[in-house]
């Protein structure tokens, strides 16, 4: 007896596609194809490939398991940045959903109403709480998708050795580093640093 068509299993199935084949894998016809049914059978749980990237999105938020309760705004970037970095990790392919569609729901946006307290309570005004969440989303975005490029074997490196060592010294200084590990961890402390001034400043 085959399995019941869920949304779920429909969303789990696109994330298995992504994660293998790449996000742009994950199309109606290529779930219905792994699920072993026609793609008509989808719409009524996912009518749009957009529905699809929602589901993805959700599922990806609620994995990474981001902080939804009341927590002190340090607390809240470190945990969004560390959640969306592991989820990249863990599935590159289906992050990309992530970098296309803006996260809908209770569920998934529960975390950016917990940061926004957060940062309200810092003594920030409502567009520049808005504004913290927002560069707190872009670092972890571009984090992530390094991340999830080294998770999938590639490699995001600019190509020096046919440059000239005496022309470009620092560059090349840089050949022996192995992991990115050290620059998204300097990232992070940037941002954290550049929020603490930001919020010293509006205090006063």
């Amino acid at each position: 007896m085959p399995a019941v068509l869920t949304r779920e299993r429909i969303i789990a199935t696109a994330i298995e596609l992504a994660d293998r084949d790449g996000f742009e894998a994950a199309t109606l016809r290529r779930i219905a194809g792994e699920l072993g049914v026609h793609v008509t059978s989808l719409y009524n749980h996912v009518p749009t490939r957009e529905a699809v990237t929602d589901g993805i999105v959700e599922r990806l938020i609620e994995e990474a398991a981001l902080p939804a309760e009341p927590v002190g705004w340090e607390q809240w970037v470190r945990g969004f940045v560390s959640g969306i970095g592991d989820v990249a990790s863990r599935h590159p392919g289906a992050f990309g959903a992530l970098q296309r569609r803006p996260v809908q729901g209770p569920s998934a946006t529960a975390s950016f109403e917990v940061a926004l307290a957060a940062f309200a309570k810092a003594g920030l005004a409502p567009e520049d709480a808005y504004g913290a969440v927002k560069a707190t989303a872009l670092v972890a975005l571009s984090v992530g998708a390094e991340k999830s490029l080294a998770s999938s074997g590639g490699v995001a490196q600019t190509q020096v050795d046919d440059l000239p060592p005496e022309d470009f010294p620092h560059l090349h200084a840089l050949a022996d580093i192995e992991s990115e590990e050290a620059a998204w961890a300097f990232t992070l402390e940037t941002l954290v640093s550049g929020l603490r001034t930001q919020i010293r400043r509006r205090r006063t």
